[in-house]
């Protein structure tokens, strides 16, 4: 077992070519930001005459090797964005992959209904009027869709990001993985049980793609055959979040190991507790590191970006991301520190207690621990949580702090979950 920290753009990036690179029967990609232009570094696969990602793709389709893509859709009017981005991503692959290689592009099932629904599609209806003013060439097959049924909430994603090989080899992270973006981090990981209980994740999710009636932008998409799925274990642990389509605003959540495992890690924390996220909204995880401000408590640090942006209601959301570090004030005072860290959006979540290690997709709110589909590490042990966390403290210990504002109700029509 081996567990190497990636703390770098340009290190992760090396780790994924090679992990790619040497797969010898099966590919699994889960990575919704990367694209098909993104330039390899590896010098030995540039030498070979490989520019990008897919041509390194469109290489191992060629071989033979059993090669499964998931490029992760969005909402198409609350993130039209990175719909727009994902659906690029995918015909870009799809045009160079070969043999039996097989991609889908799919979002989350679960579509909004209910008496809630109708308020979330009176919150998209600015992006459809809009959406309705644009050139209608420039948009995907989902948003022309939309233009005539109207707004289908979508409250659910999979932000999930990892490769995995021959089902013993992994690279983990969030959401940037597969970018050039700065301060990024993610963990490789060799280790049978890891990656096997892993595999088995991507295996859910593409079952969950192809049952949503997802396009299948190559072959023909078929089940991934997961007859065992080895189990992870206490000190290199698969937290994982999954969630099935059900009637209501929110699907039926399926595993929260990410909730569970953290509030009993808070709960327990004696000496430091180290938190670089995109939000941090999650009431009941915020009441357990506040109930370990004991007076031999740990001291707290918090790296947040300094506004929020891309929610359902961006002032709800930052009101109650708000609250929620005003109770952590109260609880610790002097011992907690609260840094600005624009690069933490869309970055991996990091939380580091005492000596364990927690990496992964799912940011701490109720709709990443509850309803989307998301992929963490956590890790007990001592020397890679210290490599981490002394490369964070010099990377953003001296970063500017974060006001909190004052009490502001915030308040919104719409269930906390979505935040």
């Amino acid at each position: 077992m081996t567990t190497q920290a990636l703390l770098s753009a340009s290190e992760a990036a090396s780790a994924l070519e090679r992990l790619a690179a040497t797969a010898k029967g099966e590919l699994l990609l889960c990575l919704p930001r990367l694209s098909p232009t993104t330039a390899l570094v590896t010098p030995d696969l540039r030498d070979g005459g490989l520019e990008t990602w897919a041509d390194l793709l469109a290489l191992l389709s060629r071989r033979g090797l059993d090669l499964r893509i998931l490029i992760a859709d969005t909402d198409p009017l609350l993130s039209s964005d990175r719909h727009r981005a994902a659906w690029t991503h995918a015909s870009g692959f799809a045009d160079v992959l070969q043999g039996e290689a097989q991609l889908l592009c799919a979002a989350h099932g679960q579509r909004a209904t209910g008496l809630r629904a109708h308020f979330l599609r009176r919150h998209l209806a600015p992006a459809l009027t809009t959406l309705r003013a644009e050139d209608t060439t420039r948009l995907t097959p989902v948003q022309r869709t939309v233009l005539t049924t109207g707004p289908i909430p979508r409250p659910a994603d999979i932000p999930q990001s990892f490769a995995v090989a021959d089902g013993t080899r992994a690279v983990i992270g969030g959401p940037d993985l597969g970018t050039k973006v700065p301060n990024l981090l993610a963990l490789a990981i060799e280790d049978a049980d890891f990656c096997g209980a892993l595999r088995g994740q991507f295996a859910d999710t593409w079952t969950d793609a192809r049952n949503s009636a997802a396009p299948s932008l190559a072959a023909h998409a078929t089940p991934i055959n997961c007859a065992t799925r080895p189990q992870s274990r206490d000190d290199l642990r698969l937290l994982r979040t999954l969630s099935r389509p059900q009637k209501g605003v929110g699907p039926r959540p399926l595993a929260d190991d990410v909730e569970g495992a953290l509030t009993r890690l808070f709960a327990a924390a004696r000496r430091r507790v180290l938190i670089r996220t995109a939000a941090f909204r999650h009431d009941g995880l915020a009441q357990a590191l506040a109930g370990a401000a004991t007076s031999d408590g740990p001291e707290v640090m918090l790296l947040l970006p300094p506004t929020t942006t891309g929610t359902w209601d961006d002032d709800h959301a930052a009101a109650q991301q708000a609250a929620i570090l005003r109770q952590l004030q109260a609880a610790y005072g002097a011992r907690l520190t609260i840094l600005s860290d624009p690069t933490a959006d869309g970055s991996a979540t990091l939380c580091q207690i005492d000596d364990v290690t927690l990496l992964g997709s799912a940011t701490l709110t109720r709709r990443a621990c509850r309803w989307n589909t998301e992929a963490a590490v956590l890790a007990r042990d001592p020397d890679l949580t210290e490599a981490i966390y002394a490369h964070v403290s010099n990377t953003f210990g001296g970063g500017d702090r974060l006001d909190v504002p004052a009490a502001n109700p915030g308040r919104s029509r719409l269930p906390d979950d979505l935040f």
